[in-house]
């Protein structure tokens, strides 16, 4: 079980109300999708970590900053790593490989 839904909901909150952006999510949208992702960085697919200093992040997959919204389906559960590398980088700009025909993702 994810713990912390709180946390994650006010300061991200926070961030949705400073940029105009709509929306809203809580833990159970996050453990959703921690489960989807199967417990995997969603841009290294590295294995994420559920408690610790290297606990995993909630990231706008489109940033906030760039007009994504604070809904479920714009975020992924990222590595703090993954998370502070793309900052606010258009996915695309951060992995691009993760973007060309015949990746992973299309399958």
């Amino acid at each position: 079980m994810i713990r912390g839904g709180d946390a994650y909901r006010s300061k991200h909150r926070r961030r949705a109300q400073q940029h105009g952006a709509v929306g809203s999510f809580d833990k159970w949208d996050v453990q959703i999708r921690f489960g989807k992702q199967k417990g995997l960085c969603h841009y290294c697919d590295e294995k994420l970590d559920l408690i610790g200093p290297n606990k995993f992040q909630v990231d706008h997959f489109i940033p906030l900053s760039k007009g994504g919204s604070n809904y479920m389906n714009n975020l992924v559960c990222a590595c703090p790593d993954c998370n502070r590398a793309k900052s606010d980088k258009m996915p695309w700009e951060y992995r691009p490989a993760r973007f060309e025909v015949g990746c992973k993702r299309d399958g």
